[in-house]
Protein backbone atom coordinates (compact mmCIF):
# COMPACT_ATOMS: atom_id res chain seq x y z
CA UNK A 1 0.00 0.00 0.00
CA UNK A 2 1.61 3.84 -0.95
CA UNK A 3 1.54 6.23 1.62
CA UNK A 4 0.65 9.15 0.31
CA UNK A 5 0.44 12.66 1.23
CA UNK A 6 -1.42 15.60 -0.77
CA UNK A 7 -0.49 19.18 -0.29
CA UNK A 8 -2.73 21.88 -1.39
CA UNK A 9 -3.43 25.58 0.01
CA UNK A 10 -7.09 25.43 -1.10
CA UNK A 11 -9.23 23.71 1.32
CA UNK A 12 -12.25 22.19 -1.50
CA UNK A 13 -9.42 21.17 -3.59
CA UNK A 14 -8.05 19.62 -0.69
CA UNK A 15 -11.30 18.25 0.08
CA UNK A 16 -11.41 16.36 -3.01
CA UNK A 17 -7.93 14.82 -3.31
CA UNK A 18 -9.48 13.36 0.65
CA UNK A 19 -12.41 11.92 -0.76
CA UNK A 20 -10.84 10.43 -4.25
CA UNK A 21 -8.10 8.92 -2.44
CA UNK A 22 -10.30 7.69 0.06
CA UNK A 23 -11.72 5.13 -2.19
CA UNK A 24 -8.86 3.45 -3.69
CA UNK A 25 -7.55 0.39 -1.18
CA UNK A 26 -3.89 0.73 -2.77
CA UNK A 27 -4.10 4.22 -1.02
CA UNK A 28 -3.14 4.89 2.34
CA UNK A 29 -3.72 8.89 2.77
CA UNK A 30 -0.98 9.78 4.87
CA UNK A 31 -2.42 13.60 5.17
CA UNK A 32 -3.58 16.14 3.07
CA UNK A 33 -3.09 19.60 4.57
CA UNK A 34 -1.38 22.69 3.52
CA UNK A 35 2.35 23.68 3.21
CA UNK A 36 3.86 24.50 6.26
CA UNK A 37 7.04 25.15 7.47
CA UNK A 38 6.98 20.94 9.12
CA UNK A 39 5.98 19.35 5.34
CA UNK A 40 9.39 19.12 3.98
CA UNK A 41 10.58 18.10 7.17
CA UNK A 42 7.63 14.81 7.23
CA UNK A 43 8.59 13.97 3.52
CA UNK A 44 12.47 13.64 4.73
CA UNK A 45 11.41 11.55 7.54
CA UNK A 46 10.54 8.62 5.20
CA UNK A 47 7.04 8.43 6.35
CA UNK A 48 5.70 9.26 2.68
CA UNK A 49 6.25 7.40 -0.79
CA UNK A 50 4.21 9.88 -2.88
CA UNK A 51 3.33 13.53 -2.12
CA UNK A 52 0.88 15.50 -4.78
CA UNK A 53 1.23 18.96 -4.70
CA UNK A 54 -1.08 21.25 -6.19
CA UNK A 55 1.66 23.91 -7.52
CA UNK A 56 -1.18 26.34 -8.72
CA UNK A 57 -2.17 26.58 -5.29
CA UNK A 58 1.41 27.82 -3.63
CA UNK A 59 2.86 31.15 -3.62
CA UNK A 60 6.19 29.82 -4.55
CA UNK A 61 5.64 26.00 -6.06
CA UNK A 62 8.96 25.64 -8.10
CA UNK A 63 10.39 26.39 -4.53
CA UNK A 64 8.66 23.81 -3.03
CA UNK A 65 9.27 21.02 -5.49
CA UNK A 66 12.93 21.56 -5.14
CA UNK A 67 13.05 21.93 -0.99
CA UNK A 68 11.38 18.51 -1.67
CA UNK A 69 13.69 16.84 -4.01
CA UNK A 70 16.34 18.21 -2.12
CA UNK A 71 15.07 16.37 1.59
CA UNK A 72 14.79 13.30 -0.07
CA UNK A 73 16.23 11.57 -3.01
CA UNK A 74 13.15 8.43 -2.51
CA UNK A 75 10.23 10.83 -2.69
CA UNK A 76 8.61 10.57 -5.42
CA UNK A 77 6.34 14.06 -6.27
CA UNK A 78 3.45 14.78 -8.12
CA UNK A 79 2.83 17.88 -9.74
CA UNK A 80 -0.96 18.65 -10.23
CA UNK A 81 -1.48 21.44 -12.25
CA UNK A 82 -4.01 23.10 -14.70
CA UNK A 83 -3.73 21.12 -18.34
CA UNK A 84 -3.10 24.19 -20.10
CA UNK A 85 -0.07 25.31 -18.21
CA UNK A 86 2.52 23.34 -20.60
CA UNK A 87 5.16 25.45 -19.15
CA UNK A 88 4.80 25.32 -15.13
CA UNK A 89 4.20 21.54 -15.96
CA UNK A 90 7.75 21.54 -17.64
CA UNK A 91 9.13 23.76 -14.80
CA UNK A 92 7.88 21.61 -11.70
CA UNK A 93 9.41 18.48 -14.20
CA UNK A 94 12.96 20.85 -13.99
CA UNK A 95 12.11 21.39 -10.68
CA UNK A 96 12.16 17.84 -9.58
CA UNK A 97 8.81 16.04 -10.04
CA UNK A 98 8.59 12.75 -10.63
CA UNK A 99 4.77 13.14 -12.84
CA UNK A 100 2.31 15.69 -13.85
CA UNK A 101 -1.72 15.02 -13.22
CA UNK A 102 -3.86 17.88 -14.54
CA UNK A 103 -7.15 19.37 -13.22
CA UNK A 104 -9.03 16.87 -15.69
CA UNK A 105 -7.19 13.16 -14.52
CA UNK A 106 -9.28 10.59 -12.83
CA UNK A 107 -8.50 8.06 -10.03
CA UNK A 108 -7.39 5.88 -13.12
CA UNK A 109 -4.88 8.04 -13.83
CA UNK A 110 -3.66 8.76 -10.38
CA UNK A 111 -3.07 4.99 -9.47
CA UNK A 112 -1.04 4.51 -13.01
CA UNK A 113 0.56 7.77 -12.04
CA UNK A 114 1.72 6.29 -8.54
CA UNK A 115 2.70 2.99 -10.08
CA UNK A 116 5.03 4.43 -12.94
CA UNK A 117 6.62 6.70 -10.34
CA UNK A 118 7.10 4.03 -7.97
CA UNK A 119 8.54 2.12 -10.02
CA UNK A 120 11.51 4.58 -11.19
CA UNK A 121 9.29 6.06 -14.20
CA UNK A 122 8.35 9.61 -15.39
CA UNK A 123 4.38 10.39 -15.58
CA UNK A 124 2.62 12.83 -17.60
CA UNK A 125 -0.67 13.46 -17.69
CA UNK A 126 -1.92 12.35 -21.53
CA UNK A 127 -3.88 15.64 -22.48
CA UNK A 128 -0.65 17.65 -22.27
CA UNK A 129 2.08 14.56 -22.92
CA UNK A 130 3.13 15.83 -26.72
CA UNK A 131 3.34 19.21 -25.96
CA UNK A 132 5.73 18.82 -22.61
CA UNK A 133 7.90 16.46 -24.49
CA UNK A 134 7.54 18.97 -27.31
CA UNK A 135 8.51 22.03 -25.04
CA UNK A 136 11.71 19.75 -23.01
CA UNK A 137 13.40 18.55 -26.84
CA UNK A 138 13.35 22.51 -27.62
CA UNK A 139 14.89 23.74 -24.48
CA UNK A 140 17.23 20.85 -24.64
CA UNK A 141 18.45 22.00 -28.08
CA UNK A 142 18.54 25.50 -27.09
CA UNK A 143 20.86 24.13 -23.95
CA UNK A 144 23.09 21.77 -26.39
CA UNK A 145 23.21 25.29 -28.82
CA UNK A 146 23.96 27.69 -25.80
CA UNK A 147 26.32 25.13 -24.69
CA UNK A 148 28.49 25.16 -28.60
CA UNK A 149 28.60 28.87 -28.68
CA UNK A 150 30.90 28.95 -25.30
CA UNK A 151 30.67 32.22 -24.22
CA UNK A 152 33.42 33.78 -22.20
CA UNK A 153 32.88 35.36 -19.03
CA UNK A 154 33.47 39.00 -20.55
CA UNK A 155 31.19 38.03 -23.31
CA UNK A 156 28.49 37.01 -20.78
CA UNK A 157 28.55 40.21 -19.20
CA UNK A 158 28.55 42.46 -22.46
CA UNK A 159 25.63 40.27 -23.74
CA UNK A 160 23.71 40.83 -20.29
CA UNK A 161 24.36 44.58 -20.52
CA UNK A 162 23.40 44.69 -24.33
CA UNK A 163 20.18 43.18 -23.43
CA UNK A 164 19.58 45.58 -20.70
CA UNK A 165 19.52 48.37 -23.57
CA UNK A 166 22.89 50.28 -22.43
CA UNK A 167 25.05 51.88 -24.83
CA UNK A 168 28.55 50.92 -25.87
CA UNK A 169 29.82 53.57 -23.58
CA UNK A 170 27.59 52.93 -20.81
CA UNK A 171 29.09 49.03 -21.12
CA UNK A 172 32.76 50.40 -21.16
CA UNK A 173 32.23 52.28 -17.82
CA UNK A 174 30.12 49.32 -16.22
CA UNK A 175 32.83 46.94 -17.02
CA UNK A 176 35.40 49.45 -16.50
CA UNK A 177 36.76 48.55 -19.98
CA UNK A 178 37.36 50.82 -22.97
CA UNK A 179 34.59 51.48 -25.77
CA UNK A 180 37.06 49.74 -28.41
CA UNK A 181 37.18 46.67 -26.53
CA UNK A 182 33.15 46.36 -26.11
CA UNK A 183 32.91 46.84 -29.34
CA UNK A 184 35.46 44.11 -29.61
CA UNK A 185 32.98 42.01 -27.78
CA UNK A 186 30.29 42.62 -29.53
CA UNK A 187 32.06 41.45 -32.67
CA UNK A 188 32.99 38.49 -30.90
CA UNK A 189 29.31 37.93 -30.12
CA UNK A 190 27.85 38.75 -33.86
CA UNK A 191 30.59 36.29 -35.32
CA UNK A 192 28.92 33.39 -32.49
CA UNK A 193 24.97 34.24 -32.83
CA UNK A 194 25.63 34.54 -36.55
CA UNK A 195 23.78 38.24 -35.98
CA UNK A 196 24.07 41.06 -38.24
CA UNK A 197 23.92 43.65 -35.57
CA UNK A 198 23.63 44.21 -31.73
CA UNK A 199 19.52 43.90 -32.14
CA UNK A 200 20.38 40.37 -33.69
CA UNK A 201 22.71 39.71 -30.59
CA UNK A 202 19.92 40.18 -28.09
CA UNK A 203 17.40 38.48 -29.83
CA UNK A 204 19.70 35.16 -30.29
CA UNK A 205 20.40 35.59 -26.46
CA UNK A 206 16.83 35.70 -25.43
CA UNK A 207 15.91 33.17 -28.03
CA UNK A 208 18.73 30.91 -26.13
CA UNK A 209 17.91 32.18 -22.47
CA UNK A 210 21.55 32.90 -22.61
Amino acid sequence: MYKILVVCDHTFTRAGFEHLISTCDSFDLVGAEMLTSNTVENCASGSVDVIIVDIGSLDQPMKTLRSLRKASETLQILAYCSEKGIDIAVEALDAGASGILTYTSELSDLQMAVRRVMNGDNYVQPDMAMDIFAKLRQADAKRKEAERLRLTARENQVVRHLMQGMTNGQISAKLNISEKTVKHYIGSLKDKFGAANRLEVVLEAQRLGV
